[in-house]
């Protein structure tokens, strides 16, 4: 029996080496193993780029978050500022309190401009419904059309990100194709 063992141990060595794939040495096995090694170079950079464009996202975001992370806050705020506000119109000239909430109002206006919380410049300025919160119209023949006439409550930004927008009356001055409300009825 060992005999018949030593014999195929060869033969099926021999088998096995006939299985085994031998190197393609011919042109086109290695055009085909270099066109695989490009496509995969390719797929790499192209993993590589993705890579780099979600870690740059996700730092800008990050930025983001932390340079707007006040926003809520901020918003609470300005409505204080706007308690204020009420406050310092509806006293009168001669009572003592005006001066000290005068002194807190801007205190408080500048400390909201440290951390880049800024009021919005609407009197005077075209209405920007980006910025503005029409509150009313109104008709100025001395105003240009669509002109902000007054502010009724100042509107906000902190950095470039609206807070609230500025309540507005806004000048609507009637068009020549708009028919006037009481034309005069037919006659028959």
């Amino acid at each position: 029996m060992n005999g018949e063992q030593e014999q195929k141990g060869p033969v099926e060595d021999q088998k096995a080496a006939d299985i085994e794939p031998k190197p393609d040495s011919s042109a086109d096995g290695k055009e085909a193993l270099e066109a695989e090694v490009e496509k995969l170079r390719y797929d790499l950079l192209l993993q590589r780029a993705d890579f780099e464009n979600t870690r740059k996202r996700l730092e800008r975001q990050k930025e983001e978050d932390v340079k707007y992370a006040a926003m809520p806050m901020a918003r609470e705020l300005v409505t204080v500022l706007d308690t204020l506000e009420i406050a310092l119109t509806h006293a009168t000239a001669d009572d003592p309190m005006r001066q000290g909430v005068g002194m807190v109002f801007d205190s408080f206006l500048k400390t909201l401009e440290q951390f880049n919380v800024r009021r919005i410049d609407a009197a005077g300025q075209p209405f920007d419904p980006k910025l503005h919160e029409a509150m009313g119209m109104l008709a100025d023949p001395s105003k240009p059309d669509n002109a902000v006439l007054s502010v009724q409550r100042p509107g906000y930004l902190l950095y470039d990100r609206l807070l609230r927008p500025a309540g507005v009356l806004v000048n609507r001055l009637p068009h020549p194709s708009e028919a006037p409300a009481h034309a005069s009825p037919k006659k028959e």
